[in-house]
């Protein structure tokens, strides 16, 4: 029988290792095709001429792979030993030096921590000090979370801002290290996933101050890996400490070995350019330079980076998985400019800030950008404070190279925030008088008699994208055909990494385990299956075990432990008496699961709505603040609610079943979130046996109301209240301004995101619907979100009777969607008003584009300053107000009308659509905060019908003449807009916006679909005007006083027919 033949292409760490253990095998011949002229990849030795003695020949010195510890590289130092590869001792330290030398410090002693003396008055110097012991101890809690928990999958940048960290700790310590050490620009380490991070760091030993290791400088991506992890530094007593190695003579004596070890099945200097499957056989064919083919495989190891092997197989024009082709295309890489010289100018000002490896930055561009270090601990922030607020290709040709040269290097590089020096004396133990260092896309270049050598080094990217990517083609695609995927991009980047995939993909292939993890100690376990490679450390072992003494001990049962356990007692209480109906189930990270309810259906489905609760904080936050807290918690990641496993359980209304399921980690189910507000609704509104009027039956239904039988819960309660009162007035000296500004101009780009193209309305559309046939309840609509608002947009000016010539004003005018259609269809002028300068912005762009500039007018002002110029009083026929009502506030709603009565002709119109709240329960609502008045809309208030009519009668003389209500279309207005928020998740947070925001706007807009949907929260168009109007002639019309006959069954069916 033949033997199996495999290609590996690429000769980097990857590609040896796997091409190592198939050479050592039977049953398969190996080639390993390289497109340089050497071995290595990363593992990259070059000659040095130092010039200081001429009886030498210079140094050679390593400019990849440098480092590496035998407690942490245990495939690799197992393999030298193999391969009889010499290693020595090595000294490593970290310095961090930014805006040359303003701020400098280094691990290596007193003198180094403190080399420049200012730092020693500096308290900003002690602040990241302390943050950096508060990181270190509770950074390995990331890794101990429920994989499943929302929390785990943050990045960096949401990370720091979430856990409250300055500054100060990410300019003079983390952020210019993780720059450096992954080679990444600073936009790129923001969106580090921090779960990564700290995976990389408990797994090096890298949180904790004794038995941590003394050095660490694998730069297989051209990068320290690893820093000193606390301030404390090298003058410690520490006598456990790992020693780090260098291999004796440089990384060209592994490869000198593997060279000889493959002998004539190594192809140097044969680029592979394409590879092709032969579908009769399901071979693969390789083809070199001119299309030089170089013999037939069974199986290809792309040992390559993945943008290399997605060209090679496009190339071939025959690999029918687009999906394989998208997901290689996810995985990005950054080139970075290397230079080997010995220029001092590219290190520390202070030679006692020097170090093995050198930190330089700007510290004004070393920034967590929306960081909030003034925001509670672990607690998401509030509305607008909720973190809402390059890639370099590589090219062969010179001239294009000296372009991208431009790009990487320089002030302005792709790593224009920080670079990093190696001194490679200190860390390879080179034997010469002359300093040499390399150093990484520097900001100015080392002078040209200094400079030894410049090349391009490619690294990978960790984004959370890549992540994902990776993910997908372990998950899916490796060895799937015969091809096979491996490389450092398959863990941290490192050396490690890159021989743990190489082999892994090699034992996978042949089934034979690494002859030193055969030999492994676990073997005489029977219990547990044979290692076929030597794992890496268990990286949770950090997260499990906890530092600190008795006095932490206390701290955390006090401050947590204790508060959990009487709210859960409180709250499981609570709720067993206010959910009768229905069945909600909380499942705790312990795997129990708390049922409420017997059952029967309640809301919107049969099915039970069951709470995944990854942080018992949740049970503190909700008895403490009720329904606000709820909503709390869930932005913060404490629980999500988890999907239906089978889609035909849900509502059809609520999730048909031919739109695709937006449940992530992230958010969970969104839809789930609506079923759980359901359920709460059907229980608060549900009525209670007449014959026990004071008992259980009435204490639940009024609890879900306003919490009563939650007594803990009347504390926060009114705190909130409170701080509302006092912060979020809409008082026209500047109280409306900031509330309006805390939403509205979150940023245009974010609510184009979701709204209809064609007007941008941010209100309730109107659809074409009709009630729902037998078997459904509610109505079915059809049509788009588009055609739905321009049909609410003629609605209501329609029903202000708006004829050509008139003058409009229309207060709240948001993105400029009715005025221009009043303006395009009326030909009337109109004058629109706002206090958001993002909205007014965007619209007059618009009106520019629509070509009606000469109709309409904007302005930013209180709508009450307006009212107050001369020029305004009685100059306009109609009014139109869409949703703006609700940021009046209750206590100015008079006043409202007031600015109506004001600026309109004796026989003029208002028109308002509004949202309301039913009269049963406006009292309790306008006294109490919410979800949404606090921190969607801060300062709002959905009036009763009786409210506004009221203040109509107080402040004006404007009497209701008509009432439409269209809360059933809100409710799928919410859904449209929900569908293409999620859908558009990739681009919201391209714009800045986390997990959190994600959280945020997805509970707003359920929990609002969710009231509407019940009929629980209403949407009127209301028309107004003083008595005897003669302008509201037509609407007494028959057409308009008589409701048009309902469809019949076989009518429904056919216009549901027609929907299709």
């Amino acid at each position: 029988m033949e033997d199996r033949r495999v290609a590996v292409v690429g000769g980097g760490v990857s590609g040896l290792a796997a091409a190592y253990h198939l050479h050592q095998t039977q049953g398969q011949e190996v080639l390993v095709f390289e497109s340089e002229n050497r071995l290595g990849g990363h593992a990259h030795t070059v000659h040095v001429e130092t010039g200081l003695d001429p009886n030498t020949t210079g140094v050679d010195v390593d400019v990849g792979f440098m480092v590496f510890n035998e407690d942490n590289y245990p495939n690799m130092v197992k393999w030298f030993e193999e391969l009889e590869v010499p290693y020595e001792d090595t000294d490593m330290s970290l310095s961090i030096s930014l805006d040359q030398g303003g701020m400098e410090w280094s691990s290596d002693g007193l003198s180094g921590l403190f080399a420049n003396r200012s730092q020693i008055v500096k308290p900003s110097f002690y602040s990241f000090i302390k943050e950096m012991l508060r990181f270190n101890e509770n950074g390995p809690l990331l890794l101990g979370l429920d994989p499943d928990d929302p929390r785990r999958s943050v990045t960096l940048g949401q990370y720091l801002r979430d856990e409250g960290y300055s500054d100060a700790f990410a300019t003079h310590y983390l952020l210019p290290m993780m720059a450096a050490l992954w080679s990444a620009s600073m936009e790129d380490v923001l969106q580090f996933p921090a779960e990564q991070l700290m995976a990389f760091f408990c797994n090096h030993k890298l949180l904790q101050i004794f038995d941590r290791p003394i050095v660490k400088c694998d730069i297989l991506n051209l990068s320290l890996s690893t820093f000193l992890p606390t301030f404390l530094p090298t003058f410690l007593p520490d006598t456990q400490h790992k020693q780090w190695k260098t291999v004796t003579n440089r990384s060209k004596m592994y490869t000198e070995k593997m060279a000889s070890v493959l002998g004539d099945n190594l192809k140097l200097s044969t680029p592979i350019v394409q590879v092709k499957r032969i579908e009769e056989t399901g071979d693969y064919e390789l083809f070199t330079t001119g299309n030089v083919s170089v013999g037939l495989f069974q199986d290809v190891v792309f040992a390559c980076h993945p943008p290399q092997a997605l060209e090679m197989l496009k190339a071939g024009n025959n690999v029918d998985d687009e999906l394989l082709l998208e997901t290689l295309e996810k995985i990005q890489y950054a080139d970075n400019a290397v230079y080997v010289h010995s220029d001092p100018k590219l290190m520390p000002v202070r030679k006692a800030a020097w170090a093995s490896w050198n930190c330089m930055g700007k510290s004004d561009m070393l920034t967590t950008h929306n960081s909030h270090s003034s925001a509670k601990q672990n607690e998401a922030m509030e509305g607008a404070q909720s973190g809402f607020g390059n890639k370099v290709t590589t090219s062969g040709k010179e001239e294009e190279e000296e372009i991208q040269t431009t790009q990487l290097e320089g002030k302005d590089g792709r790593m224009r925030a920080v670079y990093v020096t190696y001194w490679l004396n200190r860390l390879q133990n080179l034997k010469t008088d002359q300093n040499v260092f390399v150093s990484l896309n520097p900001h100015e270049i080392p002078a040209p008699e200094l400079t030894h050598r410049r090349q391009i080094m490619a690294h990978p990217q960790f984004t959370t994208d890549t992540q994902k990517a990776r993910k997908t083609l372990n998950d899916d695609f490796q060895g799937k055909d015969g091809l096979w995927f491996c490389g450092a991009w398959q863990g941290h980047g490192f050396h490690e990494d890159g021989c743990r995939s190489g082999f892994q993909v090699a034992t996978e292939l042949t089934g034979i385990p690494l002859p030193w993890a055969s030999n492994n100690d676990n073997d005489d376990d029977e219990t547990m299956e044979p290692l076929m490679l030597l794992p890496a450390p268990d990286l949770t072992l950090a997260a499990s075990n906890p530092k600190g003494g008795w006095v932490t001990s206390l701290y955390k049962t006090l401050t947590y432990t204790w508060p959990v356990a009487i709210c859960k007692k409180f709250i499981t209480s609570f709720l067993h008496i206010a959910i009768q109906k229905g069945r909600l189930n909380l499942k705790l990270n312990d795997g129990c699961i708390i049922g409420f309810g017997d059952g029967t259906p309640c809301g919107s489905d049969a099915s039970a709505v069951t709470l995944r609760v990854f942080d018992d904080w949740f049970f503190v936050k909700t008895a403490l603040e009720y329904d606000l807290g709820l909503a709390r918690s869930y932005m913060s990641g404490h629980f999500v609610v988890e999907g239906l496993e089978d889609p035909k359980e849900y509502d059809s209304v609520l999730r048909p079943l031919n739109l695709p399921d937006e449940t992530n980690t992230s958010i969970g189910d969104p839809v789930g979130i609506i079923r759980l507000f359901m359920l709460l609704i059907g229980n608060r509104d549900a009525p209670g046996p007449v014959h026990k009027p004071l008992k259980s039956s009435q204490i639940y239904a009024s609890a879900l109301s306003n919490a009563s039988g939650l007594v803990i819960s009347k504390i926060g309660s009114f705190l909130n209240y409170l701080f509302f009162t006092l912060t979020m007035d809409n008082s026209e000296r500047g109280g409306s301004l900031k509330n309006i500004h805390a939403h509205y101009d979150l940023s245009n780009d974010l609510f184009t995101s979701f709204l209809d193209k064609e007007t941008l309305m941010y209100s309730c559309a109107v659809f074409d619907a009709v009630k729902a046939p037998p078997g459904q309840t509610g109505m079915v609509f059809r049509g788009t979100l588009e055609e739905a608002q321009i049909r609410k947009v003629d609605n209501l000016l329609d029903r202000a009777q708006l004829e050509p010539g008139m003058r409009l004003l229309d207060i709240g005018f948001g993105w400029g969607g009715l005025s221009i259609q009043a303006a395009k269809k009326y030909g009337c002028k109109v004058h629109g008003i706002t206090l958001s300068v993002e909205q007014k912005a965007l619209a007059e762009e618009r009106v520019k584009q629509e070509g009606v500039g000469d109709l309409i007018t904007f302005e930013v002002v209180d709508y009450r300053t307006f009212a107050r110029r001369i020029e305004n009083v009685g100059a306009f026929d109609r009014v139109v107000s869409c949703e703006m009502i609700e940021a009046v506030g209750h206590n100015h709603l008079g006043e409202f009308f007031w600015v109506v009565e004001q600026v309109l002709k004796s026989d003029g119109i208002l028109v308002m659509q509004a949202i309301t709240t039913p009269e049963s329960r406006y009292e309790n609502y306008r006294t109490t905060t919410d979800f949404i008045n606090t921190i969607i809309f801060p300062g709002g208030c959905a009036p009763s019908l009786h409210s506004l009519v009221d203040a109509a009668y107080q402040q004006s003389t404007l009497t209701l003449e008509h009432i439409d209500n269209i809360g059933l279309h809100y409710a799928r207005t919410l859904a449209e807009w929900r569908r293409r928020f999620n859908a558009n998740e990739s681009f919201v947070r391209k714009l800045g916006f986390d997990d959190v925001f994600l959280r945020v706007w997805n509970y707003y807009l359920t929990y609002c679909e969710a009231g509407f949907h019940s009929q629980t929260v209403n949407c009127l168009v209301l028309v107004f005007a003083r008595q005897g109007c003669n302008a509201l002639v037509p609407l007494c019309e028959t057409r308009s006083v008589s409701q048009a006959k309902s469809l019949t069954e076989s009518e429904v069916q056919h216009w549901l027919d027609e929907s299709d």
